[in-house]
């Protein structure tokens, strides 16, 4: 395989996340403004989130694409030298695995990922027995209790949360 292609693909994989970092960014910044100067608190157009969606789609394009072309300039100016350079792909390598860190470490953090929290599981609880909402105390108030509550609001069940668990 060239090198030319092989910096192409280690250069695009990191540059995948750096185009969804950068996408995400641009696309932020742009509805912040259309939301704080144009639009405010109004019913935004369709034509706004067309335009949204577009350039959220446009930068995250061309900022993978120059990720790209920028590792197939790198790998055709290193195919003089015939060694693999291995530093490169561990780097490349080591970028890609941190990028999926950060991912996997939001995602914990927000939490879809790991142990549910008492008030999901109590609203799966509710939910599932057919209740309307649910509730649980303060977390130091030191009640274990999940609370059903029924269309009018009113209470209808309360189950200490470790019948839940089981």
């Amino acid at each position: 395989m060239k090198k030319r292609y092989l910096y192409s693909l280690l250069f695009g994989i990191p540059g995948l996340f750096i185009a969804l970092i950068a996408a995400f960014v641009i696309f932020g910044g742009a509805a912040g403004i259309l939301w704080i100067f144009v639009y405010g608190d109004n019913p935004w157009p369709s034509s706004a989130e067309n335009i949204l969606s577009i350039l959220f789609a446009a930068v995250f394009l061309l900022a993978w694409v120059a990720c790209i072309t920028v590792g197939y300039i790198t790998g055709k100016k290193l195919e003089i030298d015939p060694v693999l350079n291995r530093n490169h792909i561990l780097v490349s390598g080591g970028l890609t695995m941190l990028f999926i860190l950060f991912i996997v470490l939001q995602q914990w953090r927000v939490g879809n990922l790991g142990p549910k929290t008492d008030g999901e599981l109590c609203s799966e609880y509710c939910s599932s027995q057919g209740y309307a909402a649910s509730g649980t105390p303060f977390e130091n108030s030191g009640d274990g209790s999940c609370t059903c509550f029924d269309n009018s609001g009113n209470e209808a069940l309360k189950v200490p949360l470790n019948d839940i668990l089981k």
